[in-house]
């Protein structure tokens, strides 16, 4: 016999996940998210997008030239 699921599509079935516990433990103490989002950026992050800014401007140029 046939089941009605075979005739589904694949991209239409739905992988069911394992059974058992799905969420992530929560922590003890919550955390401020103001403390969650706090980055750190390092000076030399400034140097490292203005050499890959100017590595991509000398690239259009090269390709303009050479097109």
């Amino acid at each position: 016999m046939s089941d009605a699921r075979d005739d589904t599509p694949a991209r239409e079935r739905v992988i069911e996940p394992p059974p058992g516990h799905h969420e992530a433990p929560m922590p003890e103490k919550p955390i401020p998210t103001t403390k969650v989002r706090q980055g750190v950026t390092f000076g030399r992050m400034r140097w490292v997008l203005l050499a890959s800014l100017v590595l991509v401007i000398v690239a259009f140029i090269v390709a303009a030239m050479v097109s």
